[in-house]
């Protein structure tokens, strides 16, 4: 006879809790993640998706219960959010904050140009349309690099301190990193934000290759570099949400 008492195994989370509004159905999905302190909603800042993070050994009726609590907030939430716009004939996106149009001009060699006409700017995109949202990515993918390479030099130089490499990546949960051999990373996506918030970033991770934390000594770094820091580091918390609506990765 075994003793001790005996535990039935806990019930995994669904993959995803419908809530009920008079507006109509809202389908949340769910992630688990042990090492979440406490339910946590939002919508996916690509694909506009609710999505509920949960810690672990929460019940799915506990779940159920925030959620629906929260569910007036989810939908105004919802109805705030700006369509996404892909990188195709007519859209409008910024570039350092400035509005671009964007234009397709059938021709055989697939290229991005930078226009001005009668005061505005346009991206003409040439070459097969079906290409047309990787070339535009790839394009200001250069665009920042091109920026944050001078911009890090800057402040890298000031500090005395070099980062081993530059590299741009396409990530949601930071707009920038550094890694422990001094490697620092960034979004492409900052390129359209404005460029005293390009600036910011660099300066921020630039002070990584001093200090590894985001300690008192960190932040004075950072204000050394970049007195008006606080400016780029509030419009990053505003808005930066919103450039990840523009575009995707193929």
């Amino acid at each position: 006879m075994t003793r001790g008492r005996l535990f039935s195994r806990k019930k995994e989370l669904p993959p995803i809790i419908r809530l009920h509004h008079p507006s109509g159905p809202i389908d949340v999905r769910l992630r688990s993640n042990p090492r979440a302190k406490r339910l946590i909603l939002r919508l996916d800042t690509r694909t506009g998706e609710p999505i509920a993070t949960c810690p672990a050994n929460i019940s799915a009726e506990k779940v159920g219960q925030f959620l629906q609590g929260h569910v007036d907030w989810l939908v105004e939430k919802c109805n705030d959010r700006q369509p996404n716009m892909p990188f195709e004939h007519g859209a409008v996106i910024p570039v350092r904050a400035i509005p671009h149009t964007l234009e397709h001009e059938d021709e055989a060699r697939g290229t991005v140009k930078l226009l001005e006409e009668d005061g505005g700017h346009i991206l003409l995109v040439s070459g097969n349309e079906s290409h047309m949202n990787r070339r535009v990515t790839d394009w200001l993918k250069k665009q920042a690099r091109q920026d944050l390479t001078a911009s890090v030099a800057i402040h890298a130089e000031k500090l005395g301190r070099r980062p081993s490499a530059i590299r741009i990546k396409d990530t949601t949960s930071r707009w920038g990193s550094c890694s422990a051999d001094r490697v620092l990373s960034f979004s492409w996506r900052i390129i359209m934000a404005p460029p005293h918030v390009l600036d910011y970033l660099a300066a921020h991770e630039v002070a990584h290759l001093r200090e590894m934390n985001h300690s008192d000594r960190f932040w004075a770094h950072v204000a050394d570099l970049c007195p008006a820091f606080e400016v780029g580091r509030k419009w990053l918390r505003d808005h930066g949400r919103d450039l990840h609506r523009y575009g995707v990765e193929d």
